[in-house]
Order: structure tokens, then C-alpha cells, then sequence
């Protein structure tokens, strides 16, 4: 067991924990984490002309992104929250804003009720014609996507899509494969969110592929094609040739609690719980478990083997420290890199729910004393979600 000093600088304890735990050096994310940061974020969100700058890349000044996504990703902020904020914006701009908050939502449903199972096509089969991938090397849209990537831990939505569409879809490459270099540098990385854009952009979830081709560089970025040395020989003039074969089943599982989590707080033993532990999915000041028992200390565990297998940024690593810090500076906190199956063996906890396959595993083996639901912005549901317009017809808000 290795018990983190939160009071040496971020970079030493990278340095004496992380170092064989990451893919790359010591980087700094462009956004810090924390309570106090997501909050500044949020008080000061400004989602004017949202609906028609969303979709810009460059230059950078004339993009409408939030940069919310980190501190949503971690539970420093609730959907439901940044709902409310925007309420007094235009309507398009505020419809087309909650929009990407509940695909956010329906990202977290499908990947409660699918799991790992994302890794593989969920509702049809793509194929993809043999391509010559030389074809496309020094294309100025795909280098500037992973610089900044790799530089800052951050991609806009429509990056996001294009880097997919043509690592799925056009180089040949394992759509996996790729998908992990993304979720490696994310700082808002998430299996849930990260997955499901890679499944509807290759049509794996709609049954339509959605085409990256040189009209989108031109049209949202066209300084990345003016400096392009394929400029005038670009290898993306046209949709990549796909096609659709066949129409998938998928066994799931849609036993309500045991996916979504109780929907009460749950008493699982008559001891009280000595801590609260946090997980990475809900490391705000809104917590529930450690909202409630406020007098308990606090246990944040990094898992060392899940962490030795994925290989994350130490900018994701720089990001958490920062959201861990701050928490030490309220309440008594305990970070931990070891096993949790093995550290919260025989011990009283309490926990907040998190709807992905990692925390089921571990309650499975450790049931919590008491646990608290998890916190949403739409109640769970009792079908599988084929597609996002389906679940959006269906689901009842908590706002």
C-alpha cells in the first residue's frame, strides 16, 4: 500500500508514484482541476451563439465550446446543474447546449447497460474496403489534432469526430486501438462518452457512417488546409467507402439496480461506515456519501493495475491531484495507489454509486455499508437504448 503526501507539488509525486504508470512525461493539462475551478468555469459559462460556433475548430478564438466536459466528467459538476445555468440564453442556443448534456446522459445509460461490450460493434457491422494508409501521411488536420491532443488533453467535438471517422473508417487501423490513444490523453476521457462517439461516427449505433472528408477541414478549420502540403493532392476529397452488413443482436443485462445502482440510499450493514470512499466519477463537493457523513474522512484510491494497464496522460493524473488536493484542503483525505478490491476488503465504507463496470466489480467484492444513488440528470431506464433519439422520446428528467 502507497499512501500519497497531497503537500509535495504535483510533479514530484508523478515522479515517485506515476512515472511507470503513464505514457508519457510530465505534462500540464490546459485546464487545472477542482471544486473552485469548476465553479469559476461554470459562474462564468457563456453560451451565446452556441448553436453556430459549436462546430468551429480554427482558429481557436472563434470556437463555442464550453470546456466544461473535465469537470462534468469527474462529478465536479452535475449535469443537471450546468442545465439550470443556461436557462436565461437564447433558445437555440440553450436547446442545442442541453442537447450535448443529454448525450452526455445517454452515453452513461448505454455504457451502464452495455459495459465492456463497447469495445466491440454494438448494433451493425462496418466493413472497410483495404486501403493504402501511406496515402494519407502528413495531412496537416490529423497532425494539428494530435499536437494539440497530446499538448493539452483537450479535443473540440468536431476533432473528435473527424479523428474517428478517419481512424475507423479510412486508415485501416484497429478502432480500439485509437480510441485508447484518445482516452489516454483526455482529460475529460471517459469510456462512456469517448466510446459511444467512436460507435456513431463509424454507424456501429445508427446504422450511418458519418463521413470525414476535406469539404469539413475547409469549411470549420480552413487554415489547416491552406498549410497543408496535400492541398492541392488531399486524399480526403471524398467519404470513405464503407458499408454496413449486417444488423447486430447483444445479450445485456437490464436488471435495473444491479446496472444503475439503488435508487434510496442503501443500508448494506448494520456497522456504520469509518470512511467515505470517492471515485474518480465524483470527486465535487456534492458527492452524497461524503455530503451526508461530512464528520468521515475521505479515501480516494488510484488503482494501480487498472492505472499499469491503461497507461493514462500525466495530464489526467495532474488533473485528479489537483481535484484531490483541493478536497484535502476541506476535509481529511487519504489517496491511496493500490488495489481497492484489497484495501476495502473487510472495512466499513460508504459510497456513491458510478454506473460503469469498475465500481460493480469492486462492490461486488466489497459491498458498502451504505451507498447513496448516483447523481442524474435523467431517471434510469428499463430498455436498451438502440439509438439516442429512441432513449430521448423515453426518458423522464430530474430537472
Amino acid at each position: 500500500m502507497s499512501l500519497i503526501n497531497l503537500r509535495l507539488e504535483n510533479e514530484q509525486i508523478i515522479n515517485d508514484h506515476f512515472t511507470n504508470l503513464c505514457c508519457d512525461n510530465y505534462t500540464t493539462p490546459f485546464l487545472k482541476g477542482g471544486q473552485s475551478n469548476a465553479d469559476t468555469a461554470l459562474n462564468q459559462l457563456n453560451i451565446d451563439k452556441y448553436a453556430t460556433k459549436r462546430n468551429n475548430v480554427y482558429p481557436k478564438s472563434k470556437r463555442g465550446s464550453s470546456y466544461l466536459s473535465p469537470y462534468i466528467r469527474h462529478g465536479l459538476l452535475g449535469l443537471n446543474d450546468v442545465w439550470n445555468a443556461v436557462e436565461n440564453f437564447e433558445y437555440k442556443d440553450k436547446t442545442k447546449f442541453r442537447d450535448e448534456l443529454l448525450w452526455q446522459e445517454f452515453s452513461r445509460h448505454l455504457y451502464a447497460i452495455v459495459g465492456k461490450k463497447s469495445s466491440n460493434y454494438l448494433n451493425y457491422k462496418v466493413e472497410i474496403p483495404n486501403l493504402n494508409i501511406d496515402l494519407y501521411e502528413g495531412m496537416k488536420c490529423i497532425s494539428t489534432i494530435e499536437e494539440e491532443l497530446e499538448s493539452t488533453g483537450y479535443m473540440v467535438n468536431q476533432t473528435r469526430m473527424w479523428y474517428a471517422s478517419h481512424n475507423s473508417l479510412r486508415n485501416g487501423q484497429n478502432w480500439n486501438k485509437i480510441e485508447d490513444y484518445m482516452f489516454k490523453h483526455l482529460i475529460d476521457g471517459s469510456r462512456f462518452a469517448n466510446r459511444l462517439g467512436w460507435q456513431w461516427v463509424m454507424g456501429s449505433q445508427t446504422g450511418k457512417p458519418y463521413g470525414f472528408s476535406k469539404f469539413q477541414v475547409e469549411k470549420r478549420a480552413p487554415e489547416l488546409c491552406n498549410s497543408c502540403e496535400l492541398k492541392n493532392n488531399c486524399p480526403i476529397q471524398e467519404w470513405p467507402q464503407t458499408s454496413i452488413t449486417e444488423k447486430l443482436e447483444i445479450n445485456i443485462d437490464l436488471h435495473n439496480e444491479r446496472i444503475f445502482g439503488p435508487q434510496f440510499t442503501k443500508e448494506n450493514e448494520k456497522s456504520k461506515p469509518s470512511f467515505v470512499w470517492i471515485t474518480g466519477e465524483s470527486l465535487g463537493d456534492n458527492d452524497p456519501a461524503a455530503s451526508f457523513y461530512n464528520e468521515l474522512p475521505i479515501v480516494f484510491i488510484f488503482d494501480i493495475n487498472l492505472l499499469n494497464k491503461l497507461q493514462l496522460s500525466t495530464k489526467r493524473i495532474n488533473f485528479l491531484l489537483d481535484c484531490l488536493k483541493e478536497i484535502n484542503n476541506k476535509k481529511e483525505l487519504e489517496v491511496h495507489l493500490d488495489d481497492p478490491k484489497e484495501y476495502l476488503n473487510n472495512k466499513y465504507f460508504a459510497s456513491t454509486f458510478a454506473p460503469v463496470p469498475k465500481y460493480r466489480e469492486i462492490t461486488m467484492q466489497n459491498i458498502p455499508s451504505v451507498e447513496f444513488p448516483a447523481q442524474r440528470l435523467a431517471e434510469p431506464i428499463d430498455f436498451y437504448p438502440s439509438s439516442y433519439s429512441s432513449w430521448k422520446k423515453k426518458i423522464k428528467l430530474k430537472v
